[in-house]
């Protein structure tokens, strides 16, 4: 029988290679692992009686064939007439090494007050024109009602002109100032450096080739171009209609309620009143009263 030792800052296990059953238990004592006495696993073991062992055949051969998907191992045994459960199991072995990276803690920190931080990124370039020549869009999501602008640009150069008119409409609509930005490290966004010392803005630069840590505006662009290509699709536009189209789709995703903000809408948070859902039409409707943002 072979046995696996699995070590913690505060303890450690002696397992079962084949089962991954624990079999002894140890603890840290004045810098060393301490063990109870050798009887003590006869207690564990009294336990362990109640564990399915239709389960343990599972995992047996699960790790006996290199940790290989539920579904193949499930296929084999079926063929060899050894009768094991349907459902898959959690494989601690799995998760540990079949991860790509180690995973990003989300943000705990809380925005009482909109545009006290404003996620900004381009998204492009885009294969095909849009039917005004744009080739990109910038988008700002504010932190804290979630609500996103978004602008069409022929040519990344156009961001600067962009961020400007956000700042003055979205400070205009709303009554507050413009505190933080975060963005990556594009070069667009650097060369507003001098701009955000003179007007009191903070700039906060995410690590280079860490898209996670701008998630939430990367999550945008998903539901953005998602549900834009959908409603285009519905349609039957050319995609050279997609600027359009992603405008009308953000118009909407504004408006819909969300999980996140307690089941409330993005407009509803910032503006303090519900949208009115009976003016919306379906997109390319001759009566739609939806306008793009330019």
């Amino acid at each position: 029988m072979m046995y696996i030792l699995n070590f913690f800052p505060d303890k450690c296990y002696v397992k079962n290679q084949d089962t991954n059953q624990i079999l002894l238990q140890g603890k840290i004592k004045d810098g060393l692992y301490v063990f109870p006495a050798l009887q003590s696993s006869t207690s564990y073991s009294v336990n362990t009686t109640s564990v399915d062992p239709n389960k343990n055949v599972l995992h047996l051969w699960h790790s006996r064939l290199g940790h290989s998907a539920y579904n193949i191992v499930q296929q084999i045994l079926k063929e060899c007439n050894i009768h094991c459960p349907k459902h898959k199991q959690f494989c601690h072995s799995c998760a540990m090494g079949k991860a790509h990276q180690l995973p990003f803690q989300s943000s705990d920190t809380v925005y009482t007050k909109p545009l006290q931080l404003v996620y900004v990124d381009i998204w492009g370039l885009s294969p095909v024109c849009a039917s005004n020549g744009a080739r990109y869009y910038i988008s700002f999501m504010d932190a804290f009602s979630k609500y996103t602008w978004l602008y069409l640009l022929h040519h990344k150069s156009q961001a600067t002109a962009a961020f400007h008119r956000f700042k003055e409409f979205s400070e205009k609509q709303t009554g507050y100032t413009l505190k933080s930005i975060q963005s990556d490290n594009a070069k667009e966004f650097l060369t507003l450096q001098t701009y955000f010392k003179e007007n009191g803005i903070n700039h906060r630069l995410i690590c280079p080739y860490t898209h996670e840590q701008n998630g939430a505006i990367e999550r945008k662009h998903r539901h953005i171009t998602e549900m834009g290509l959908t409603i285009l699709a519905t349609a039957s536009l050319p995609i050279k209609f997609w600027g359009e189209s992603f405008v009308t789709a953000i118009h909407v995703i504004n408006t819909l309620p969300t999980p996140v903000l307690q089941n409330k809408s993005p407009y509803e948070i910032l503006f303090k009143e519900k949208p009115d859902y009976t003016r919306f039409k379906v997109f390319r409707c001759l009566l739609s009263s939806v306008k793009a943002i330019q």
